[in-house]
């Protein structure tokens, strides 16, 4: 099962700092890059281990609704998303938070990895998670020093 890992260095930054600002699933949009055109669904009443979150977001060209459940909530260390329905066979998200750092821990699988999805996986999906993890964390980075994405 492919893993991928992307670490941002904020120095100065505090985990605290860096918690308050993903703990809320409203700020995905602003983390997604404008092509998926990601949508809060629906949010459950409070954040924590159990919660489920809905998005829609437009993967490849076509739309489809993403529900994740927050498997592990560790304020303000680390929280851990699955995907209970979307377009991966598995996903499993591991947000971690320490000062000055902050790494985005992703364990996937594509659908029907063992016919010729390892293929559509190094060509094209790895990629554009790889896009996807620099826009976010240049997002991050950008809201936490006041520029443009503020």
């Amino acid at each position: 099962m492919p893993r991928l890992e992307f670490e941002l260095a904020l120095p100065g930054v505090t985990r605290e700092v860096l918690w308050r600002l993903h703990e809320s699933p409203e700020v995905l949009p602003r983390l997604s890059p404008p092509d998926k055109r990601v949508r809060v669904v629906s949010l459950p009443p409070a954040m924590g281990e159990g919660a489920e979150i809905v998005i829609r977001v437009e993967q490849f060209g076509v739309s489809l609704e993403w529900v994740s459940l927050i498997e592990v909530w560790e304020p303000p260390v680390r929280f851990v998303d699955v995907q209970r329905k979307g377009p991966f066979s598995f996903w499993r998200h591991e947000h971690l938070f320490l000062d000055g750092l902050l790494t985005d821990r992703v364990d996937y699988e594509v659908p029907l990895a063992r016919m010729g999805g390892a293929a559509i996986d190094r060509l094209v999906i790895r990629p554009d998670l790889c896009r996807m993890f620099a826009h976010r964390h240049r997002v991050t980075r950008e809201l936490l020093e006041g520029g443009p994405a503020a």
